[in-house]
């Protein structure tokens, strides 16, 4: 079995290309397991954003994004009560790898509704700046049931994250984030639900911290269980 290199050319200075079509999948077949950047299917642009998702849901697979110096790896882009652009809703990334820090996100959603990010890879630039997952608040966007489940963030070459990979702002209804693993940040924050009164789980996930009992996670509103140290002790409440 052979492979080729298949160049996705596009002219649009916003993003590198566009999903807009609704419950679509785009996978990079030859990959197995977790993505790499460097390993099958490679998606890059230098500046602006590399996928830019508008249509719900679209499922992501298999694909190595590198976001260094760009503004977003993944967009998922909601424009609020309007819906022509409802890519936060019910699309999927899964399998992926996402290396570099994206100037507003390396994957970015402005609200969620039952957005689902599974088994991927996060990796930081060379010099540890962090490779985000961000949820944000956008005008009527809501963060109604987001999944970040099973993935691993790390660092640069040898180099600790430099601040928190997970950012989820505005209010969370239902979140789940389990079973993930993060390396060593700089800062005293690993998940950061930034908004009171939100809603779900934090559970089973290990940090790379000396005491996570009294730092790495940020819950406001979210039940937090099995948070474990660097020593595999769970954190008390």
């Amino acid at each position: 079995r052979y492979t080729e290199d298949v160049v996705v050319a596009n002219t649009s200075a916003a993003s590198a290309s566009a999903a807009p079509q609704a419950n679509k999948s785009i996978i990079g077949v030859t990959q197995r397991g977790v993505a790499s950047d460097f390993m099958g299917v490679r998606w890059k642009f230098a500046t602006n954003t590399n996928l830019n998702v508008e249509a719900p849901g679209t499922h992501i697979e298999g694909i190595g994004f590198f976001c260094e110096a760009a503004t977003n790896g993944i967009y998922f882009e909601g424009d609020g009560a309007t819906y022509t652009k409802a890519g936060h809703t019910g699309s999927s990334l899964y399998n992926c790898a996402i290396k570099g820090a994206g100037s507003a996100g390396s994957v970015l959603a402005n609200g969620s509704d039952s957005l689902q990010i599974i088994n991927c890879q996060f990796q930081a630039t060379f010099d540890g700046t962090v490779c985000t997952m961000l949820i944000t608040l956008d005008g009527t966007n809501v963060n109604r049931r987001p999944v970040l489940r099973g993935c691993h963030f790390l660092g640069g070459n040898g180099t600790a994250m430099s601040a928190a990979p997970v950012i989820w702002t505005g209010k969370v209804e239902d979140g789940l984030i389990a079973d993930n693993i993060f390396s060593v940040v700089t800062g005293a924050v690993y998940i950061n639900i930034a908004t009171a009164s939100s809603s779900g789980m934090i559970t089973n996930n290990h940090f790379g911290l000396s005491d996570v009992s009294t730092t790495g996670v940020v819950q406001n509103g979210m039940i937090v269980t099995g948070a474990y140290d660097e020593q595999g002790l769970q954190a008390s409440a």
